[in-house]
């Protein structure tokens, strides 16, 4: 669980590091220059960079990045916050059904999302407190109160599991376009959640990247913990997943926060810290003190120097993604990777021979980009 202290004010979407190049004049121009990056190295035929590789990233972004819907733009396309016209057309009734047993429709629901793609599902009694407290409209220039309305008390997070061999590949656009790829995913998968749940009579907001905060949902809703890294990692996929919610006012039974040894191996690893190139993670404790204003204030955590790994993926060309190929969280799902996890969480004294081992056996080095080509 999270430590929140009593000065914790909501965060506003306005100062997400995604955002801050459309109005800080400091970053204007780091668009630019990630733009002439892929220009140089598909004219160069660098690996991994090269056109066949910006394709499939722009081939996979395809349903994410059209018919309105965005990753990190609240009520747009199959993120609307309204029903949407479905196939079947099916006669509904008009009063809402009564759910006499939460725990009945919770395991339905949970059914429902991996049915649609669901990797991990998790609920969580909504915490206001991880909501935006306002929406940024770029076009605009304009920040609005995020206004949910009455009665939205519960959240279903989901995780949807990330390629082992794409991203080992980090930084390139093969990793580039697995990210994407899952977020063209996910648009899915929230769009038809948030119908089901609307379909039975109540009312459901789809959110990608907007709307809330993903990962202290999902920590509260048990999928996971917070990394040194800053993202979640989950017993299954360490943080090698990318994470979507529906909000809703359908009574759900919220899941449990769940403990399983990461805070304490964070402590001792530090390798996220020592590999990341822009220098953007903490080596020290946690803290409530920020960075930047692009860091979340009021809560005990290790910040990200955000502006700093911005500069660093606009520098590359792509997302980097290298803090999720090297944590040794991120393994392919196999018996014996269970029973290092288990040892984690169960005899915290194993911690640092863990690590050695991870480093003896290489795990974490880049994989080449023609994995994928060549396979």
């Amino acid at each position: 669980m999270y430590q929140v202290l009593e000065s914790y004010q909501r965060f506003n979407q306005k100062n997400n590091m995604i955002y801050r190049p459309t109005w800080d004049p400091s970053f204007r121009d780091l668009g630019l220059q990630r733009f002439e990056t892929q220009v140089r190295q598909i004219e160069k035929r660098v690996v991994g960079f090269e056109l066949k590789d910006f394709a499939l990233t722009s081939s996979a972004g395809l349903l994410i990045s059209s018919f309105g819907t965005k990753i990190n733009k609240a009520n747009a396309g199959l993120t609307s916050w309204e029903p949407l016209p479905t196939y079947p057309s099916i006669k509904f009734p008009e009063k809402k059904p009564k759910v006499t047993d939460a725990g009945v429709m919770t395991d339905q629901v949970k059914r429902v999302a991996r049915y649609l793609g669901a990797d991990l599902v998790g609920i969580a009694k909504l915490d206001m407190r991880w909501v935006y407290s306002h929406h940024y409209i770029p076009e605009t220039d304009e920040s609005k109160p995020v206004e949910l309305g009455q009665g939205y008390e519960y959240v279903i997070t989901m995780a949807l599991e990330m390629n082992y061999n794409m991203i080992g590949t980090a930084p390139s656009a093969l990793q580039f376009a697995e990210g994407i790829l899952t977020y063209s995913r996910m648009a899915f998968l929230v769009g038809s959640v948030a119908q089901f749940i609307r379909q039975m009579g109540y009312h459901a907001i789809p959110a990608l990247n907007d709307t809330a905060l993903n990962v202290p949902i999902s920590v509260d809703a048990g999928l996971g913990q917070l990394g040194r890294h800053g993202m979640l990692i989950t017993p299954q996929f360490g943080p090698r997943q990318r994470l979507c919610k529906v909000i809703t006012d359908l009574p759900l039974k919220p899941d449990e926060p769940i403990e399983f040894g990461v805070t304490q191996f964070c402590a001792v690893c530090r390798k996220c810290a020592k590999k990341c190139p822009a220098g953007a993670i903490s080596y020290g404790g946690p803290t409530a003190e920020p960075l930047s204003i692009s860091n979340n204030l009021g809560v005990m955590k290790q910040p990200l120097f955000a502006e700093k790994c911005w500069e660093y993926q606009n520098k590359v060309g792509t997302n980097c993604g290298i803090c999720i190929r090297v944590c040794p969280f991120n393994k392919p799902r196999n018996w014996l990777h269970g029973k290092v996890r288990w040892l984690v969480k169960h005899t915290p004294w194993i911690d640092q021979p863990m690590l050695w081992l991870d480093n003896y056996l290489g795990y974490g080095k880049r994989f080449s980009p023609e994995v994928f080509w060549n396979a």
